[in-house]
């Protein structure tokens, strides 16, 4: 493993356990019905998130995993739906005032919005267009669901659904199986150098590295044993590409002395999910998001909101074949 000496507290891989899938549904579901109580009211991400008591950065990666669909395409399907049934229940109802009542800003958004879903105007909703398009969901619906006693087929979906995390093929790399160890990594002292933009091998965060390697060969702290590690500080999904940060470092010790080319910042210790990535820089993203919604929701842990680690040895960057350590913070349920 990468970590040093230092990190010398590892537990094996626990078991995926219900119970632990359990508490990440209980607590998606609490934002589930949070948001259909309050279509109108504060759904930012940052109000979800503590709802759920996950970090913003952590909330929208589990909240994908669980239900199988952003959180922005949620709030958007079900204030389309409850708008749509609204539309049914009030004919005569201006179209405008019942997308206002469930959250749109604008007729222009809503009407977009709408077609998009339905593939027709909220207008022809209301008339036989409407009425052909939603028997034949009925019919198709009632084929693929045979009766059963209330509360049976919602037990027997939730039973799938963790079936199917837990059978789930799990990989870590190109084509290799997912190993996943908890361990402790001690605190480290780095030095690093930041990129605001785009993530990804086409951007900045190659010539980054480049620049760093340069930097320490001048200063004689390159070598073949160098620990390095590229913190990406922010979500893609969440923030814009041109805000997006990403640190490349190097473990230096509390010593160090920085000059005006380099920062310098103390990452604090603790518990982490560790897989070994190895594959194109391209990728990797593919593979944190396999820690979060295979691994995680059954570990019988949660993410803490402490900065994710890409560890490695050496100095080699090469986009077309890299290894590092993917380090998760976390903490149990």
């Amino acid at each position: 493993m990468l970590p040093d000496a230092g990190a010398d507290v590892t537990e094996k891989l626990r078991m995926k356990t219900p119970a632990s899938l359990r508490e990440y549904e209980r607590r998606i579901n609490r934002v589930i019905d949070h948001v259909q109580a309050h279509l109108v009211g504060d759904l930012t991400l940052e109000r979800l998130a503590d709802i759920a008591a996950f970090s913003p950065f952590h909330f929208h990666r589990v909240f994908t995993s669980i239900t199988g669909e952003t959180l922005a395409d949620f709030i958007r399907r079900t204030r389309l739906e409850r708008a749509a049934a609204a539309l049914l229940r009030a004919p005569d109802a201006n179209v405008f005032g019942i997308a206002l009542e469930y959250g749109f800003s604008s007729a222009a958004t809503f009407a977009r919005a709408f077609k998009a879903h339905f593939g027709m105007s909220a207008t022809r909703w209301r008339g036989d267009e409407g009425r052909k398009w939603r028997e034949v969901h009925r019919r198709r619906n009632k084929q693929a669901k045979p009766k059963r006693k209330p509360g049976q087929s919602q037990r027997k979906n939730r039973k799938a659904s963790i079936e199917r995390i837990r059978h789930r093929p799990a990989t870590g790399t190109e084509g290799s199986a997912m190993r996943v160890k908890v361990m402790e990594i001690p605190p480290y002292r780095i030095a690093y150098m930041r990129h605001v933009g785009p993530y990804g091998t086409s951007g900045g965060i190659s010539p980054l590295w480049a620049r760093l390697m340069r930097w320490a060969a001048i200063r004689e702290l390159r070598h073949p044993a160098m620990l390095t590690v590229g913190i990406g500080h922010d979500a893609p999904s969440i923030v814009a590409p041109d805000r997006l940060r990403y640190d490349a470092g190097l473990i230096v010790g509390n010593d160090f002395k920085p000059d005006r080319a380099i920062n310098v910042a103390d990452l604090p210790g603790g518990k982490y999910a560790v897989m070994l990535f190895q594959g194109s820089a391209a990728v990797i993203t593919e593979a944190w998001d396999r820690l979060y919604t295979i691994w995680l929701p059954g570990s019988g842990y949660q993410p803490e909101d402490r900065p994710r680690l890409e560890l490695r040895r050496g100095y080699d960057f090469s986009t077309a074949s890299l290894r590092c350590e993917l380090c998760l913070p976390i903490r149990p349920l």
